[in-house]
């Protein structure tokens, strides 16, 4: 690319970006996040964090998922509401209806929404101790939409 184009594309407006990262665990989602995060300080959202303790540490609470959920998704308004050019959310999103309340937000604040779907190329091996065959049943669930 000449100089004078890269000079170009540099002031061209930005448009504001939502990336809604999907896979099933250990695909590489929150490694991928954080690469992406690195080259743009993006904030990255994820329902993991909220199991989280201050250490780092996760703890799953199946009868907690629902509010893990919610969280997510108010952070992420948060986030849009304030203008931050680029967010990064970083979840499972097995189906197509968990990602429809991210989508109708980027409408609304007037941003750009991409969904990215990491495979599992690489052999990762998920680190939150989810059994092989809750793994398989959203192997089975998941959708790709071309």
């Amino acid at each position: 690319m000449e100089t004078d184009q890269i000079a170009a594309s540099n002031t061209l407006p930005k448009q504001r970006t939502l990336l809604l990262l999907r896979g099933i665990p250990g695909s590489g989602k929150t490694t991928l996040a954080k690469e992406i995060s690195k080259s743009n300080g993006a904030p990255i959202l994820s329902i993991d964090s909220y199991f989280e303790n201050e250490k780092g540490e996760y703890h799953f609470d199946y009868t907690k998922n629902h509010l893990a959920y919610k969280e997510c998704e108010s952070k992420t308004k948060d986030a849009l509401e304030k203008g931050i050019p680029f967010v990064i959310v970083d979840n499972t999103f097995t189906l197509e209806w968990e990602m429809k309340p991210y989508e109708d937000l980027a409408k609304t604040f007037g941003y750009l929404c991409f969904v990215v779907t990491v495979e599992n190329r690489h052999g990762g091996k998920n680190v939150h101790q989810i059994p092989e065959e809750q793994i398989e049943k959203m192997k089975a669930k998941f959708k790709v939409v071309l």
